[in-house]
């Protein structure tokens, strides 16, 4: 690709970042001036001009111009979110957790938004680094590693192929060189890292990371017909359950961070609300 098509290419996805933030900045705000694109992305007033004449173009009747307010407000048939409202919670919470600066945000004013008990889980640079160039090239890698199970910090040969979130740590997919086995390592517990040649094994072989299964959810039958209804809409499960994906590696966290352990239909029905009533393999 020459020079000059990179930099058409780059042009194009730069106003098409501009037209997305102001679409979601007059569904979500409710207004949007020239200024919040020149603010947002240090462009010339005219450029910001330029867009906003775009968006027109592609809004038509979903936007226009209250002169009242100085700004574009959204028309009777902006109907639609730009994205779902996912997106906006995901970008509010990166604010909250300091990840993210409120001004780089869709809202101009984003409301306080608390992270409950939230435990900050450090994880060396370096290692995070190794551990990403690893998966990148399907390289080995050498690391001390802390276990649960074991007092003693032994050497481990992994190969890692994916990183897991489990909702409160960080880990590693890799092969373990020492049982020939895939298994999830947490990456805060990860020192001395270095890589150590070609991977072992690949993710091609990690049969329970290819694996999907499907959780099924319901509420807690022990709750009133209402109750159930109100659990029902906040997970979306629609009139029967819901249905999770989730792959075979990673059942255990997704069950634990849900509250659906062993036992856990027999908890207080206010204190459960769901329940797993089935687990099955996907095809």
């Amino acid at each position: 690709m020459s020079r000059q098509d990179q930099d058409r290419r780059a042009r194009r996805w730069s106003v098409a970042q501009r037209l997305d933030f102001a679409a979601n900045r007059l569904f979500w705000d409710g207004t949007l001036q020239r200024e919040d694109i020149i603010a947002r992305f240090g462009v010339s007033p005219a450029q910001a001009t330029s867009d906003l004449s775009a968006l027109r173009a592609r809004l038509g009747e979903a936007i226009r111009y209250d002169i009242s307010r100085r700004s574009y407000v959204p028309g009777s048939r902006f109907g639609t979110p730009p994205a779902d409202a996912g997106r906006l919670l995901a970008e509010l919470r990166l604010i909250a957790e300091g990840v993210m600066e409120a001004g780089d945000g869709v809202l101009a004013n984003p409301p306080p938004t608390e992270i409950a008990g939230q435990l900050v889980r450090s994880v060396d640079p370096e290692v995070l680094r190794a551990v990403l160039w690893a998966i990148r090239d399907a390289q080995a890698l050498l690391a001390d590693y802390v276990s649960f199970q074991r007092p003693e910090v032994t050497r481990r040969k992994l190969s890692p192929h994916a990183l897991v979130f489990d909702g409160f740590r960080w880990h590693m997919r890799a092969h373990d060189a020492e049982d020939g086995r895939f298994k999830d390592f947490v990456l805060s517990r990860l020192s001395a890292v270095g890589i150590d040649g070609p991977a072992v094994e690949t993710e091609k072989n990690d049969a329970d990371w290819a694996r999907w299964l499907c959780l099924q959810i319901a509420p807690h039958p022990g709750l009133t017909k209402h109750q159930q209804a109100v659990v029902r809409l906040d997970y979306n499960m629609g009139q029967t359950m819901l249905e999770l994906p989730v792959r075979a590696a990673v059942e255990f966290y997704a069950r634990k961070r849900l509250g659906l352990v062993e036992g856990h239909e027999n908890r207080p029905a206010k204190e459960q609300q769901i329940v797993l009533v089935g687990c099955h393999p996907m095809r």
